[in-house]
């Protein structure tokens, strides 16, 4: 009888060791949202970047075709970032996969463009369409971690507004609608990912905020990213960060690595100054409206982050 209790239990215990490891295998984790930071070294060599030519664009033509980017946030409540990226439900396992979009695209060039003739351009880049398609293909490496490639389709618009003569331009390139351009292109890339959790990875110890559901940058309404039960991209247990992910290389110019924002940290960097603001031409996705108010923008990054202490 004690054989057979025994039995029993032990039947027991390894069905209820099996239904565990089935549901950790079999974890799902709700489309998110991913928000990101762009640091130095985002190029664009314009003289070979599809189609499109400064020179006869302006009427003189730079003095360099080079052109290098920084970013400037979406939206005051989204912090820091200048990039927004949305990813599909997915179910962890050894292998899978999700749909990824570029939702939100904010640079400005830094320092601005100068051409031949002293005039000077300011260049911002946001996104001509929100729709374009991609994949994100995951391996889990260990029971909560693990490394993925990306791949997604960028299609911006570059404004040019001269910054001495607001009467000159601006000037649009789209390139969703001006088709002559040639200037879309598929980005790649990889890096890391680690699931969230209470007794895990938290991602405010490496100052990532949470991404707030409900905010609007463009015709995109954010669905958010909780600081736990989700999954943080573009981090390891131990640190963030990846190559080309977002930005890289865009034409044939060096490319770099993007982190996620540091909201959190005890020292965040402030935020990028003003810029022009150009008029919006046909097909430009409207912005989020940027607080450059260094008070206005420390009271969100806090908000964000009692946020991110409050899951």
């Amino acid at each position: 009888m004690k054989g057979h209790t025994f039995l029993r239990l032990t039947l027991a215990a390894l069905l209820f060791t099996a239904m565990t490891a089935v549901s950790v295998s079999a974890q799902t984790i709700a489309a998110e949202d991913d928000t990101w930071t762009t640091g130095s070294g985002t190029q664009v060599d314009f003289s070979n970047f599809g189609n499109i030519n400064l020179g006869q664009l302006l009427g003189s033509p730079p003095t360099s075709t080079v052109v290098n980017f920084a970013g400037t946030p979406l939206s005051s409540s989204l912090g820091q970032a200048d990039t927004l990226v949305a990813r599909g439900s997915v179910t962890v396992s050894d292998s899978f996969s999700t749909t990824l979009s570029l939702k939100g695209l904010s640079l400005g060039s830094n320092p601005d463009l100068t051409l031949q003739d002293g005039r000077v351009y300011h260049i911002t880049v946001t996104l001509a369409t929100q729709g374009g398609g991609g994949q994100m293909d995951f391996t889990r490496t260990t029971s909560d971690s693990g490394t993925f490639n990306s791949s997604f389709v960028v299609t911006p618009i570059f404004t040019l507004t001269n910054v001495n003569n607001p009467s000159d331009g601006p000037y649009s390139i789209n390139c969703l609608t001006d088709t002559t351009k040639s200037c879309s292109f598929t980005m790649h890339g990889s890096g890391d990912w680690v699931l969230t959790s209470s007794t895990g990875f938290d991602p405010q110890s490496q100052g990532i905020p949470t991404v707030p559901s409900g905010v609007t940058v463009g015709s995109y309404t954010t669905v958010g990213r909780p600081r736990s039960g989700g999954m943080q991209v573009g981090c390891n247990h131990t640190s963030c960060g990846q190559n080309d992910e977002l930005h890289g290389i865009i034409g044939q110019a060096a490319g770099h690595n993007v982190k996620p924002p540091n909201d959190c940290a005890s020292s965040s960097p402030p935020p990028p100054g003003p810029g022009p603001s150009p008029t919006p031409t046909s097909g430009t996705t409207k912005q989020a409206t940027t607080s450059t108010s260094s008070a206005s923008f420390t009271t969100q990054a806090d908000t964000l982050c009692a946020v991110a202490v409050a899951n």
